[in-house]
């Protein structure tokens, strides 16, 4: 089967803050990205394509071809494109990339990645994969712990949720690649579309059904400074 992996590392890190966007501060030296890259190469993809603002492309090739960690030969299995003004149209600038390539870059299965979200077990990528094989569509996702409490305008306590279904979705999340660029034409030819923030939403809107696959709630979306100490303290 013919994988290829989508990396989305053009976020503007609005909720972060800060002069160095949160996929480019180093932890050890190494971008964020380049954390995140490092635990999907854990597995084999036979393509990979790394999505980023149009500005900062040239700057992301250089880090790439500059990183001891990446081997040469998965080097030359990067693709480099610039992405949209919001997550969802990144993804449609990689997929729309991968169907117009098709002949060139072989895709059956497609795998898409938070940029900064690199606590991923090969052991979770390959439960994954096997999931998508199976059922066509599939993401990580952890199994919500905590009370779950839904309030009013004022703050005011108004229901307990009942936790047993539910969890926290994650990346990658992975589809069959005709069946999600199908899924990706009608959400954006849909005039009364929400933006959807993340994939398995449009999936399971627009094609068909999602499967879950539990992964450690380790694997956490770097979106603010106490997530990013939270990495830190991981890897020590």
């Amino acid at each position: 089967m013919n994988t290829t992996l989508i990396v989305l590392i053009a976020g503007s890190s609005r909720r972060f803050g800060g002069k160095v966007k949160k996929q480019f501060i180093k932890v050890d030296n190494k971008p964020i990205f380049i954390h995140t890259l490092c635990s999907m190469l854990k597995f084999n993809f036979k393509n990979i394509v790394l999505v980023s603002s149009k500005d900062e492309v040239n700057n992301i090739k250089k880090i790439i071809q500059n990183c001891d960690d990446i081997k040469i030969g998965t080097k030359k299995s990067i693709h480099y494109i610039a992405g949209g003004s919001e997550r969802v149209y990144s993804v449609y600038e990689a997929m729309n990339f991968l169907n117009e390539h098709r002949e060139d870059i072989k895709t059956d299965y497609v795998f898409i990645h938070d940029g900064v979200r690199p606590i991923v077990s090969r052991k979770e990528i390959k439960a994954l994969y096997d999931s998508v094989i199976e059922f066509d569509a599939a993401i990580l996702a952890s199994k919500v712990v905590d009370t779950i409490k839904k309030a009013d305008d004022d703050k005011k306590i108004v229901d307990t949720i009942d936790r047993t279904y539910l969890y926290r979705a994650a990346t990658p999340q992975a589809f069959k690649f005709e069946n999600y660029m199908k899924a990706m034409q009608k959400y954006m030819n849909d005039k009364n579309k929400s933006l959807a923030t993340d994939d398995a939403e449009i999936y399971s809107k627009y094609f068909s059904d999602v499967r879950i696959v539990e992964c450690s709630s380790n694997n956490i979306k770097i979106t603010n400074k106490e997530d990013l100490n939270i990495f830190i303290k991981l890897k020590l």
